[in-house]
């Protein structure tokens, strides 16, 4: 369950930009174009390994890191964090 919403004065300055733009165009344009890419066979192709390495490794459903492929396509599990910064 989702923690409940921080009153406007207690957020960031980021924070605030995207409470302002919640329901707006711009949101709408963003999720149309993930949905777009996420439907590219190649990416289905991509996350249907990550999900079998996780199901393989007992690691699906349980949390943990995140499994990257690296440039010479293998895959290592990586924590969140480490995985956004060389997103």
């Amino acid at each position: 369950m989702a923690r409940e919403k921080l009153p406007f004065n207690q957020l960031s300055r980021t924070g605030k930009f995207y409470r302002q733009k919640e329901g707006t165009v711009h949101e709408e344009k963003h999720h149309a174009s993930s949905t777009k890419a996420a439907k590219k066979p190649d990416r289905k192709k991509k996350n249907a390994e990550t999900r079998r390495y996780r199901r393989d490794n007992g690691m699906e459903g349980k949390g943990g890191g995140d499994v990257h492929h690296k440039p010479n396509g293998q895959l290592q599990v990586l924590s969140a964090s480490k995985h956004r910064r060389i997103k």
